[in-house]
């Protein structure tokens, strides 16, 4: 079946966008493709970042998908990045299981597939995963993040700073901290104020790299940054996939002991070493 490409302009920076987003003066979002009819029958692939902005950013791969749909044999998206991925199981009775719910809405626009990197709430890998009806061919980019940061180390040790992103590190032989986390921030901004990470093997005298899947506030990188080097590392390389770094969370990173910060793409910004284009040669070729 024939691919037919379609670029949203947020992803200016990976390929050459060829759709229309504009917002109307009230801030309801518009979406045009010109070149509709030539979508007819083929399989069409969407890439389209959906954060930051992710309200507004959802709102607009919701158009695309409407708009595509009816012509399209075939339908699926790229989003490099799944925000609310986090809200996929409840803490406290009551709230929205927003991963869910970003799921389910993706099926009744009419997506077929969703192609994503690294999701908080698959823990097996890559991988074909469904999650509430909603097909998602899972990928990582890790390899290609520690093809990047190996030559900066020597004979590292590789540490994730917990379970959630063990599978990043199990096939490479590194170790996974044990993570406490402590309750919610109050206030209308929802932190965790403090996490501690144990330590359960020696780093003294080698270098670390941490890996994790990705980095919002940077509670848990900067505690496992801290614990790496209390406990005598030489050298700290954090990397992530992800990298949100809200605020002034890579920074404070590098103020925690960090030599470096390193993520890819998926979000950009001035960490980002790394493109998640080599990840989708099969789609983008």
């Amino acid at each position: 079946m024939e691919r037919y490409l379609l670029v949203s302009p947020n992803c200016s920076d990976l390929a050459t966008p060829n759709f229309e987003l504009k917002q109307f003066q009230d801030g309801e979002s518009y979406l045009r493709i010109p070149q509709l009819s030539e979508l007819k029958d083929k399989h069409v692939v969407l890439l389209h970042r959906i954060y930051p902005k992710q309200n507004t950013s959802i709102i607009q791969l919701l158009q695309a998908v409407s708009v595509v749909k009816p012509m399209a044999s075939r339908l699926t998206a790229i989003v490099p990045y799944l925000s609310y991925a986090r809200q996929d199981k409840e803490v406290y009775p009551g709230e929205a299981l927003t991963a869910r719910l970003l799921s389910r809405l993706s099926v009744n626009a009419g997506l077929d597939e969703l192609v994503t990197f690294d999701c908080h709430f698959i823990k097996r890998g890559p991988g074909k995963h469904t999650h509430e009806g909603l097909s998602i061919d899972h990928r990582t980019i890790m390899p290609q993040l520690l093809d990047y940061v190996r030559p900066k180390a020597e004979n590292p040790i590789l540490v994730s700073p917990g379970k959630g992103a063990a599978y990043m590190v199990k096939k490479e032989g590194g170790v996974v901290m044990e993570k406490t986390k402590f309750d919610y921030s109050s206030g209308n901004i929802i932190l965790r104020v403090t996490e501690e990470e144990k330590l359960d093997f020696d780093v003294s005298g080698r270098d670390v790299i941490i890996l994790d899947d990705m980095i919002a506030a940077g509670e848990t990188m900067i505690a496992a940054v801290k614990a790496c080097k209390k406990g005598g590392a030489r050298r700290i390389i954090c990397t992530a996939v992800h990298g949100l770094l809200v605020g002034y969370a890579f920074d404070k990173i590098r103020a925690a002991g960090a030599r470096e910060v390193i993520v890819s793409d998926s979000v950009p910004g001035p960490a980002s070493q790394v493109s998640i284009m080599t990840g989708l040669k099969d789609y983008l070729e």
